[in-house]
């Protein structure tokens, strides 16, 4: 029988006495009573900026910030992240779907221990063009998981490039940068544009977001090394994703956040107990037997 290595132990057993501690001390409530009325006070403060930005109301604006909202939402991640896989790019696809869940969880269990309020509609103007913008706006507003899974994953995903360019130079480091911050400035500018979101939400987000940047830019050589060569690694990665279920804090009023972040940490855990090489196998499998069907090798076998 495999043996479970200490850390693995020690890690489950202080997330348990975490959750038995901030339950019977009411940790939650307690944290909430502080930080949600600042938070609240500067949502009200900050609605005539929203109502500034919105004088620029105008149909393209529109359709442009809600493209944007939604190729950085989980949707199309969830969509992404499988053709990272197929394409042959294993390591990539897998960091950044364990980011995304490590974002996700993260930024949800904020939301709902602050539990603030988003921008008062009306009189700011919510634009929710898909169903999946309905659904967020039924949740509550710090920090802004776009902002937050914007800076994460646009950043690893260019730490990730450069790490593997051959020609890198100080042009190319400055243009990638470039990029990233200004996607990161229209994240947040069309959220506020959108009335999803007021500035200090934006500005949360972007701090949790580089914070887990930074942490996970540390800790994601460890996370890939275990995952592929580690020991105990599915029963460990279960046992974890269960208990964090209940370390998440519950909220002022039910939202959809715990449903979302449970759904994605579903994913990691699947992602994390495949053998590594699945993908590469099964896309050399395809290739043969499109390889063998084609017309042309057809002919030739004639």
């Amino acid at each position: 029988m495999e043996s479970i290595p200490m850390w693995q132990g020690v890690s489950i057993c202080v997330i348990v006495s975490w959750i038995v501690i901030s339950s019977t001390l009411n940790v939650t409530q307690k944290l909430r009573s502080f930080i949600q009325p600042w938070v609240s006070r500067h949502v009200l403060t900050g609605t005539p900026l929203i109502l500034q930005i919105q004088k620029f109301q105008h149909g393209f604006l529109d359709a442009l910030f809600s493209g944007l909202s939604c190729v950085v939402s989980v949707p199309f991640y969830t969509a992404f992240l499988p053709l990272l896989f197929w394409s042959g790019h294993v390591r990539l696809a897998r960091q950044m779907t364990l980011l995304m869940a490590f974002c996700d969880y993260l930024g949800n269990c904020i939301k709902d221990l602050v539990s603030a309020p988003r921008p008062s509609c009306p009189p700011v103007r919510r634009v929710t063009a898909t169903k999946e913008e309905k659904e967020n706006a039924m949740e509550y507003g710090l920090p802004s998981s776009h902002t937050v899974n914007t800076v994460c994953l646009s950043g690893y995903l260019l730490y990730y490039v450069l790490s593997y360019a051959h020609n890198r130079d100080a042009v190319m480091i400055l243009a990638g940068v470039g990029m990233v911050c200004l996607l990161v400035a229209l994240i947040g500018t069309g959220r506020i544009y959108l009335g999803m979101h007021s500035l200090v939400d934006i500005i949360g987000g972007l701090a949790i977001g580089l914070v887990i940047l930074a942490f996970w830019l540390t800790m994601h050589e460890y996370v890939d090394n275990f995952i592929v060569s580690g020991q105990n690694v599915t029963p460990f990665w279960a046992a974890l994703s269960l208990v964090l279920l209940f370390a998440y804090p519950t909220p002022e009023f039910p939202t959809p956040s715990y449903e979302f972040h449970t759904a994605f940490n579903g994913v990691a855990l699947g992602i994390v107990s495949m053998d590594p090489q699945f993908f590469l196998s099964l896309k050399f499998e395809l290739l043969l037997s499109l390889i063998s069907e084609s017309p042309l090798l057809l002919v030739v076998q004639n």
